[in-house]
């Protein structure tokens, strides 16, 4: 196994700027030039190097839709191996790419501000993904955050991102 660098691979850059607008213009472009395939690739959230673990890390953001709710499924409540079958693609793929890049996969359960479960975020560390398990195909750690507290936790992640 080669050893993890203490220090990130790259020279010390500004910081980024502030996200301010979605882009979605990419997916609209796949999506047009796809004409309708089905897609083997995956889009994913977000990737950044952490200073204190000296690894990368992927973060995969999952909206528990409001239309779940009525079926008892909350932030808290969902899990993908609920949906495995549906999106095993999706979690197949991402699990790999952590395993290349010797990376940690987190999964991160939210609703939309403003809905009755908004304040409800379940944040999993992925231990693994076995397709072959069909109990338990994505096995997880989790942990549950009140939305200000998991925001107080991710700025603080988003800090160790930063270069030494």
């Amino acid at each position: 196994m080669a050893d993890i660098p203490s220090a990130s691979p790259f020279p010390s850059p500004r910081p980024s700027k502030p996200l301010e607008i979605e882009d979605t213009s990419a997916f609209e472009f796949v999506k047009e030039l796809l004409a309708g395939e089905p897609t083997y690739a995956i889009n994913f959230d977000r990737i950044q190097w952490d200073a204190v673990k000296n690894c990368y890390l992927i973060i995969e953001f999952l909206l528990c839709d409001e239309k779940q709710f009525a079926k008892g499924i909350t932030p808290f409540t969902s899990h993908p191996n609920r949906y495995f079958k549906k999106n095993a693609q999706k979690f197949l793929s991402l699990w790999r790419l952590t395993q290349q890049l010797a990376a940690k996969l987190y999964l991160v359960n939210y609703a939309k501000a403003g809905t009755r479960y908004a304040d409800e975020v379940l944040f999993m560390e992925v231990l693994s993904v076995d397709e072959n398990n069909p109990e338990m195909p994505v096995s997880t750690r989790e942990r549950q955050y009140t939305r200000a507290g998991f925001a107080k936790m991710f700025r603080e992640l988003n800090r160790r991102g930063r270069y030494r």
